[in-house]
Parts: C-alpha cells; structure tokens; sequence
C-alpha cells in the first residue's frame, strides 16, 4: 500500500461518503438535501458540478429528486474512473482544473461545486471560474471554520494539525468567506447559510 493510499484510507471526499458513522452519515444527507432545495430554487435545468470527485453529488442529487441534466467534471481521472465503476456508469464528466475549466463564457446556467475551494491553490481564480462558465447561478461550499476543525480534533482526527484536514490549502470563517465573494465583481450573493460543519451560499451572475 502506497502513501497516498494510506492517506486516502483515513480523509478525503470518498472515505467521507462511505464511513458508516451514523452521525456524519445524518450530517452529509442534510446537506445534500439542502444543496437540492438550492438548486430547485434556481430552477435549473441543466448544470456542471465543477470537482464531482466521484459522483457522490450526483447520486444524492438524484436521491433527492433534482432531474437537471448533469455534466461533471474534476482534476482526478482516477476519482471519475472509480465513480463509473461503482457508482454511476454513465457518469458524464470530463478530466479538468477548477482553476481552466474547458468551457466557454456562459455554458451552464447553473453551475455548483462543493467541497472544492479550499482545496485548490487559488480559490478567487477557481471562483472566477465558476462565474465564467455559468450564465444564472453559482452555489459552492467550503468548510465552516473554526467549526469543521473543531469537530474533527473531538473525534480525534488530526490532531497533529489541529483537527484541519491535509488536502485544505485554505480555511475559512463565515465573514472570510463572504469577503472573497464579495471580491469578485462577477457574482452577487444571494444567499449564504449553514449546514454543520458546512457553509455554502448561492450566487447570481451579474449581468
């Protein structure tokens, strides 16, 4: 077992999705619920989930009802690999950064990504990004600090860190996080709420 299979054992978004805890199992379906009631608000019809990993959005958007047709896409070809072996077949998603996304101006009316932010260098280019292909709305998530560390230091999760996960590049509070939308002349908050230990918030394309 390699290294990064050992560290790929104990965090990161496929481990956080198959852990039979009780408790997280309850805490990742709330969000995903509310990720759908945001999505139904927009009243999309077709969206891209910029970083699906390995389609774990997908399978609970379908769950809880969202029929929007779906394109992915994230920088792991292993991930999307994994996802169509074992979850979704016809898993319709593309190898690509966040931070170059291969669409053009305006492609998705909608398009979301969560859980992504804090793990790529530049999270105002990845942003920026996100409001460039979509032509209506943007809805993201981050982590919800201190909180999220918090968290994972009482359940004894890296503790060496300080409860902060080793793939985040970036942490942030409710007041950063609106500080760096609010950076980037392209979107327009329409909403920002919790989901513990989550943040997330829809946006609207300035026209």
């Amino acid at each position: 077992m390699t290294q990064t299979t050992i560290e790929r054992a104990t965090h990161g978004n496929r481990q956080k999705h198959q852990n039979p805890n009780p408790l997280q199992k309850l805490l990742i379906d709330r969000f995903h619920r509310r990720v759908a009631a945001l999505i139904r608000e927009t009243g999309a019809t077709r969206l891209l989930d910029a970083g699906c990993g390995e389609g774990f959005g997908l399978q609970h958007l379908l769950a809880n009802g969202v029929t929007a047709a779906y394109v992915g896409s994230d920088i792991s070809l292993e991930a999307l690999h994994w996802g169509r072996q074992n979850l979704l077949p016809d898993l319709p998603a593309a190898v690509a950064d966040v931070h170059r996304l291969p669409y053009p101006d305006n492609a998705f009316p909608l398009v979301i990504c969560l859980e992504v932010l804090e793990h790529i260098p530049d999270s105002a280019v990845g942003l920026r990004e996100l409001a460039r292909v979509s032509s209506e709305h943007v809805i993201f998530s981050v982590p919800h600090e201190p909180f999220f560390r918090g968290l994972n230091f009482l359940r004894g999760k890296h503790w060496g860190r300080w409860g902060n996960d080793p793939e985040h590049l970036h942490t942030y509070s409710g007041r950063m996080l609106r500080q760096m939308v609010e950076r980037a002349p392209e979107l327009e908050i329409l909403w920002h709420g919790y989901s513990l230990p989550w943040q997330m918030m829809l946006a609207r394309k300035r026209r």
